[in-house]
């Protein structure tokens, strides 16, 4: 199939500029990789890797909503015993291959010039920075993803290929498909979009595209008895975004781009929300037309049907971190676009690329260098209490995801824990806290779970707040807070 975009690069000047992009990509995401404080979810990844690999499997089974490759890939890594660091270069490792492997794509499909510009794109957005970074399973999810995306390009617009290199490419669709939904379930939703595109444009590759897709099934159907019993619990949140459903899929756009983490976050959620809408809508006036045969525009499909899955089923799958596919997809839709423009207006297209290159490129440094937008201040809130803490004292975390990150250090050994995780939890925690003189709470994205804030109304009103250490990010949900209460004295 011919390229959309005719090429005018050769290939010497070619390859700088995509070693450019890459060496982008990796100093953004090392940057953010070696100074980003670990998130609560990385911690308890971490955790989950460091337990006996039965036990750890028990953990996801019956606690989590993922497929356990990635545990299994954290088990094996923690037992060569690599620092918490070297997790995250991994990760950043594989965000920069996620970022060549879309490059690829494109390439086969639009040219290079298209290409570039979409990875150039991909290689600052904030909300893949923000995630290709993460000790989770995001980074590898893409990756997987990606690759599969290439070997069926490869197959759907080379002719020339001989038969072994077919079966060759097929075999590694197969096994990347397989891989992606032992990472994530949402592979499912992307076999999906893979056999839609064979049915709908590329029929005479329909056959083995469904004998691959079966295969793949068929390696990952030793999961389906933990897959039927999780399947209840995936999609579940807290009930804030159910409160808010329709704002917080406009946010979408916004929130898996240009400002990730960012919910609630009062103007800058609504800036955010407004520049990423207009720009999907502008992407997809300009960069639809006459590239709907394009499988690398195919690569957002999968979160259309994460979309319409969520609504249908009354799951709340709206968070930022599953639509990255679709932050990829729109790259190379805005690549396209202003390759039209350009082809009209030169200077329109110049003006249009440089104001939404400067944004990303800004927002994208901004994310990996400014530390109000970084993941919780947990080694300074550990500082905190390991200077502040005396024998006896209690420590309640509300909610209590963030043991697993403040485990990872010395902070609250030898102290009494609770731990608030529900709504039922706060009226234990008050009980437990009355045989003790001090109480050190530790509030971290304790609305949803506490939402009438019952557990810090309740130490109030039996005991005086002494102290209170504030730690605050831009991101709404990665602000946190300590707070002392210590019993009144008793009147004479």
């Amino acid at each position: 199939m011919p390229s959309a975009i005719p090429s005018t690069l050769n290939a010497r000047r070619e390859l700088p500029l995509v070693w450019a992009v890459l060496a982008a990509a990796a100093l953004l995401r090392l940057t953010d990789a070696l100074r980003r404080p670990l998130q609560v979810d990385e911690a308890y990844s971490l955790h989950l890797g460091a337990l006996p690999l039965e036990q750890g499997l028990r953990a996801v089974a019956a606690l989590d909503v993922h497929p356990p490759l990635f545990l299994l890939l954290v088990h094996g890594l923690t037992s060569w015993h690599l620092p918490d660091w070297g997790f995250r270069i991994g990760a950043a490792a594989l965000g920069v291959l996620s970022v060549w492997l879309f490059y690829q794509v494109v390439r086969l499909w639009h040219g290079e010039q298209a290409a570039l510009l979409a990875s150039a794109l991909t290689a600052f957005l904030p909300a893949l920075i923000f995630y290709d970074t993460m000790i989770r399973m995001y980074a590898l999810f893409d990756a997987l993803v990606l690759g599969g995306f290439w070997a069926l390009s490869i197959l759907y617009t080379r002719d020339d290929l001989s038969a072994g290199a077919r079966r060759v490419l097929w075999f590694a669709w197969t096994a990347l498909a397989a891989a992606s939904i032992w990472t994530l379930y949402l592979g499912f939703l992307v076999i999906a979009a893979q056999l839609l595109y064979a049915a709908l444009v590329k029929r005479d590759a329909l056959v083995k595209t469904v004998a691959g897709a079966a295969a793949a099934i068929a390696l990952w159907s030793a999961q389906l008895h933990t897959f039927a019993a999780q399947l209840p619990r995936g999609g579940i949140a807290f009930p804030l975004f159910a409160q808010h459903q329709l704002a917080t899929v406009l946010a979408i756009p916004g929130q898996a781009t240009i400002a990730p983490q960012t919910l609630g976050a009062g103007v800058l959620t609504l800036v955010a929300t407004i520049f990423g809408l207009v720009w999907l809508a502008l992407a997809l006036l300009g960069g639809l037309g006459g590239n709907t045969r394009s499988l690398a525009l195919w690569i957002g499909v999968p979160s259309v049907l994460t979309l319409a899955y969520s609504l249908a089923a009354h799951k709340l799958l709206y968070a930022d971190r599953y639509f990255l596919l679709a932050a990829y997809a729109l790259c190379g839709l805005t690549a396209l676009a202003l390759a039209r423009v350009w082809a009209k207006n030169g200077s329109a297209a110049r003006i249009a690329g440089g104001v939404l290159c400067t944004l990303v490129v800004a927002a994208g440094c901004a994310y990996a260098v400014e530390p109000d937008l970084y993941t919780a201040d947990w080694p300074a809130v550990g500082a905190v209490l390991q200077a502040n803490l005396h024998e006896g004292d209690l420590v309640i975390l509300e909610q209590g995801s963030g043991f697993f990150p403040l485990e990872r250090g010395p902070w609250l050994d030898h102290h009494p824990l609770v731990l608030v995780f529900h709504r039922d939890d706060a009226p234990a925690a008050l009980g437990l806290a009355r045989a003790y003189p001090r109480v050190f709470c530790v509030i971290f994205q304790a609305g949803p779970v506490d939402p009438s804030l019952s557990l810090l109304r309740g130490l109030r009103d039996t005991r005086q707040l002494i102290y209170v250490w504030e730690f605050v990010r831009w991101l709404p949900a990665e602000s946190a807070s300590v707070l002392v209460f210590e019993r009144r004295p008793a009147r004479r």
